[in-house]
C-alpha cells in the first residue's frame, strides 16, 4: 500500500472484502459526477456502521492521515473522500474546479455508491470544519440516504465566524497589554472585509496572532510530516497545495456569505456535535448556540475540554468515546 500512485488505480485489498465481513482496507478512485474520484476505505468489519468523512480546508484532505484514527476501525467503516479540488482527487483532475452545486452531487454519487457497496439503508456522515458546511447542506436535503450527521469544528457561517474570533484575539492581546499586536489588527481595517480574497489575506495575520497566543494549534510542518508517514502517501502528495491554489479561489468566494441559518433549523435525522471547547478558529460557541436552536429526531452536543479545532486528534481517546455514543456502538 505505501507509495500508491495517484495516477494508477490499485487497491490495497480486494472489493470482496466489503461484503464478506472481513476487514476493509481499500484505496481506489471511483467513477463520481464525471470525474475519477480517490476514496479510502477503512475498518476491522465491513458490518460495521459506514461513515463518510467530509475533511476540512477547503482543500485539506484527510485520507493521508487517516491512519491517525486507526482506533476506530474497530468499532466504524470509516471512507476517507478526497474531495473535488483537494488531495488525490485534485492531483488526478488538475482543471475540475469546485462548487458547492458539484460537491454536493459528488457526496449523493458517493453516498449510493456506499449503500450499495456495503448493502446498507443508511449511511452515517462525519464532518469537519469546511466539511461541515457541504455536510450540513446535504444532510439537510438528503436525510433519506443518512444514517446521523456528525459536525465537529461545526461551521455555521463564515462572516460571524471571523468576527467572533477576531474580537476575542483583541480582548486577550489587551489582557497581555500587547499593544504591537492590536495596531497590527487594527491596521488592517474591517475584519474580515468584504471579499474572500481581502479576507484571506487578513485571516491568515490573525491565525499568526491567534497560533502565538496559544488560541489555535496551526502547525504545518507537523501536518506534512504526517501525511509521509502515511502509508498512502507518495512524493506526488506533496504537489496538492499548487494545484489546489488554482482550483479553489472560487469556492472562497462562495462560501464566504455562505450561513446555516439560510437552511432550515429542523432535520429529519439525528444531528451530533462533538466539538472542542476551546476551538476559535471555528468558534465553538457559535455552533453550540446553533445547535440549541435546531430540532432533530435525536440530538446530541459533547464538548471535548482542552481541545481546539481537531480534537479527534488532539485528544483521541475522550474523542472515539464521544463517537461510540452518538453512534451507539
Amino acid at each position: 500500500m505505501k507509495g500508491l500512485n495517484p495516477v494508477s488505480e490499485k487497491r490495497t485489498t480486494n472489493n470482496s472484502h466489503a461484503s464478506t465481513g472481513k476487514f476493509v482496507d481499500i484505496a481506489e478512485y471511483v467513477d463520481i459526477n464525471g470525474i475519477k474520484q480517490f476514496l479510502y476505505h477503512t475498518g476491522d468489519f465491513a458490518e460495521n456502521q459506514v461513515i463518510l468523512h467530509l475533511h476540512g480546508g477547503p482543500g485539506n484532505a484527510f485520507s493521508n492521515k487517516a491512519y491517525l484514527l486507526k482506533n476506530w476501525n474497530s468499532h466504524f467503516t470509516m471512507v476517507y473522500w478526497d474531495q473535488r479540488g483537494a488531495g488525490k482527487t485534485a492531483l488526478k483532475n488538475p482543471t475540475s474546479v469546485p462548487t458547492f452545486d458539484n460537491l454536493l452531487k459528488d457526496i449523493n454519487e458517493i453516498i449510493l455508491y456506499l449503500k450499495k457497496k456495503y448493502n446498507k439503508d443508511k449511511i452515517g456522515i462525519f464532518a469537519h470544519s469546511w466539511g461541515t458546511i457541504i455536510g450540513s447542506i446535504y444532510a439537510n436535503q438528503h436525510p433519506e440516504h443518512l444514517a446521523f450527521y456528525i459536525g465537529v469544528g461545526q461551521v455555521v457561517a463564515p462572516i460571524e465566524n471571523e468576527v467572533v474570533t477576531y474580537h476575542e484575539t483583541i480582548r486577550r492581546l489587551k489582557e497581555i497589554d500587547d499593544q504591537d499586536a492590536i495596531n497590527m489588527l487594527e491596521k488592517m481595517g474591517a475584519y474580515p472585509g468584504e471579499r474572500a480574497g481581502e479576507f484571506s489575506h487578513k485571516m491568515g495575520i490573525v491565525r499568526q496572532l491567534q497560533k502565538k497566543i496559544g488560541m489555535i494549534s496551526i502547525n504545518p510542518q507537523k501536518n506534512v510530516e504526517a501525511i509521509k508517514q502515511s502509508p498512502l502517501f507518495h512524493p506526488d502528495d506533496l504537489n496538492t497545495k499548487k494545484v489546489c491554489a488554482h482550483l479553489l479561489p472560487s469556492l472562497f468566494e462562495e462560501m464566504f456569505p455562505y450561513s446555516l441559518y439560510h437552511y432550515p433549523l429542523t432535520y429529519q435525522i439525528p444531528v451530533y456535535y462533538i466539538l472542542g471547547e476551546d476551538d476559535w478558529q471555528v468558534p465553538s460557541v457559535l455552533g453550540v448556540d446553533y445547535f440549541n436552536k435546531i430540532s432533530a429526531p435525536d440530538k446530541e452536543l459533547i464538548l471535548i475540554k482542552e481541545a481546539k479545532h481537531t480534537p479527534m486528534l488532539e485528544k483521541p481517546d475522550e474523542f472515539l468515546k464521544a463517537m461510540r455514543k452518538v453512534v451507539g456502538c
